[in-house]
């Protein structure tokens, strides 16, 4: 059975294609620098055409299952108002994966359509993480950690099948720790209530006091939307920078405001590993996967130089193939069986 599995990021779109579960893909399409995601899905499309059969299944990766989807499923009315519903959750990332949802019905309207969630992973983390600390009016409407980039964390245990005791840095264009347990499922994660919280990324400002939103509305006028642009889109690496949000880019920079990115990173990076590791003992395994993480040998290095590990701690750089978690997990779903998650 082919299956098509599309990844949209913030920018790019990912796909891959396979016959068989496990298999590496008979195709991989990446488009970049995305301009409109129907166009972004029609170049996949085309690739598709000219070197493969049409899929039987499509699958898709959302952010956000929002509070009711935990396990993959099949793309139906009723999830896709679920979805849109659970848009204001993550209004960066739900509208791009609906939007690529949307062209790729239109390009295979014979297929089964299904819909994975990176919060899957996360969703039976212990009350002690799940929990945050609000009132219990706060949390009965839904404020909670949801988690993220569990598709990734998944990719990981998929190739590491006998690894636990974990924690997997997540460092790319956004960036997540997450510790795994002895039972190889989430302890805790850095991202929060939405994928703007925890560390520093390329253009989110993760993590920062809420007086300073309070401030900036009541005071300077701000707009939630504004706010929302401008924590997203502008802070992070980037507005530290002075605008580059390419960490080959800021490495090579000779500018103090990119020096001071870069170590704003490290930092950063460090305390979020070193928070998940006080959820998991023993501590055996730090995984470093993501765009970053695989990628760049002198951050590794920094980072764990300030972590100062010890020689019971093995560190390893594992490819972030979400596209084969999903592809794994949407043949569960089409073939009737038990959730993978």
């Amino acid at each position: 059975m082919r299956v098509l599995a599309l990844n949209a990021g913030s920018s790019s779109l990912k796909a891959a294609v396979r016959d068989e579960p496990g298999a590496e893909p008979v195709l991989r399409v990446h488009v970049e620098r995305v301009t409109g995601w129907a166009d972004a899905v029609a170049s996949v499309d085309a690739e598709v055409d000219r070197r493969a059969p049409d899929p039987a299944v499509v699958v898709h990766r959302f952010v956000h299952g929002g509070p009711r989807h935990h396990a993959p499923t099949r793309v139906d009315e009723a999830l896709l108002a679920d979805l849109r519903e659970a848009s204001s959750l993550a209004p960066l990332h739900q509208p791009i994966a609906l939007a690529v949802l949307s062209a790729a019905r239109d390009h295979w309207p014979g297929a089964d359509h299904v819909a994975c969630f990176d919060t899957d992973f996360h969703a039976g983390l212990p009350e002690v993480a799940r929990r945050l600390p609000v009132s219990a009016a706060l949390a009965a409407q839904g404020i909670r950690r949801y988690g993220f980039h569990g598709l990734s964390v998944q990719a990981v245990l998929t190739a590491r099948p006998l690894m636990s005791d974990a924690v997997v840095a997540h460092l790319g264009s956004g960036c997540s720790v997450t510790a795994v347990g002895p039972d190889r499922r989430s302890r805790y994660t850095s991202m929060s209530f939405s994928p703007s919280s925890g560390m520093i990324s390329s253009t989110r400002s993760g993590d920062l006091d809420p007086e300073i939103v309070l401030h900036l509305i009541e005071v300077h006028g701000h707009s939630p939307a504004d706010l929302r642009q401008e924590l997203n889109h502008r802070a992070g690496l980037v507005g530290v920078s002075g605008g580059l949000r390419d960490m080959r880019e800021l490495l090579a920079a000779p500018g103090a405001e990119a020096r001071l990115a870069v170590d704003m990173f490290v930092a950063s990076a460090a305390m979020a590993i070193a928070s998940a590791a006080t959820t998991i003992d023993p501590w055996h395994h730090l995984v470093f996967t993501g765009g970053v993480g695989e990628n760049q040998p002198e951050l590794r290095q920094r980072i764990c130089e300030r972590l100062r590990l010890g020689s019971g701690v093995e560190v390893e750089t594992v490819p972030a193939d979400e596209e084969r978690v999903m592809d794994s997990q949407a043949r569960t779903v089409v073939a009737g069986g038990p959730s993978t998650s």
